[in-house]
């Protein structure tokens, strides 16, 4: 579950990046577009925050103890 949420995060990163160069072509103040865009990117950081910060969690306590040093039982 881990390796999805990994895999969506990076996918979520890349299209951030091409929406950032597609704003290079596009006037800011054209009906209000950059507030929508700056609403956008806000709200898809935290939930890029949020979903990080949750890959801990998602994965199997086993995996846990081995990263944190712990000897496998």
């Amino acid at each position: 579950m881990s390796q999805e949420l990994t895999t969506a995060l990076e996918c979520v990163d890349k299209s951030m990046r091409q929406l950032r160069l597609a704003m290079l072509d596009i006037p800011y103040r054209r009906e209000g577009f950059k507030n929508q865009h700056n609403t956008f990117v806000r709200s898809v950081a935290v939930l890029r925050t949020a979903l990080s910060y949750s890959r801990s969690q998602l994965e199997p306590p086993s995996a846990r103890r081995r990263r944190r040093g712990s000897p496998r039982k």
